[in-house]
């Protein structure tokens, strides 16, 4: 199995528990503040567990970034206590450019535009995990079934 397997299953889960937290429809800036003081308080969100929102410089493009950390919340850790792997270190973040370096016909107005800016997915450490076994628990303590199956035209 590799990489993208496990930043697709990351992906999904903090993208269904961010869109549970805050309404997709919500104004981006009063969204972006409630992200921030989740961030800072180390708020549980069901499976995912907020740890950090925070802005920096990319050396390259000279363009701020802001990552939002995420864990795995002690709810979802020790739902699966047969587990003999330590996934309690995991840890991931969204990367979303800074809404002020957006060009204006860019610049998101909901939640929801927000996180359809979304860059990229980064895994800390991530080639220290057997990508196969961290899938595993995944799966074991998350219902991923929305995201095999394709959307009926007819829902």
């Amino acid at each position: 199995m590799d990489q993208a397997q496990l930043f697709k299953r990351l992906h999904a889960m903090a993208m269904d528990e961010l869109e549970a937290f805050i309404k997709s429809d919500e104004d981006v800036t009063r969204a972006l503040y409630r992200l921030d003081l989740a961030g800072r308080t180390r708020h549980i969100l069901n499976s995912i567990q907020l740890e950090d929102m925070w802005q920096e410089l990319d050396e390259k493009t000279q363009l701020f970034n802001v990552f939002l950390a995420m864990r795995l919340s002690p709810e979802c850790l020790s739902s699966c206590l047969d587990f003999r792997e330590d996934m309690n270190s995991l840890e991931w973040r969204f990367v979303f450019p800074k809404i002020n370096d957006l060009p204006e016909d860019k610049k998101p107005v909901c939640f929801g535009d927000f996180l359809e800016q979304l860059e990229r997915v980064d895994i800390v450490n991530v080639n220290e995990y057997d990508i196969e076994v961290a899938c595993e628990f995944l799966d074991q303590v998350y219902d991923f079934t929305p995201h095999h199956n394709p959307p009926s035209k007819f829902s």
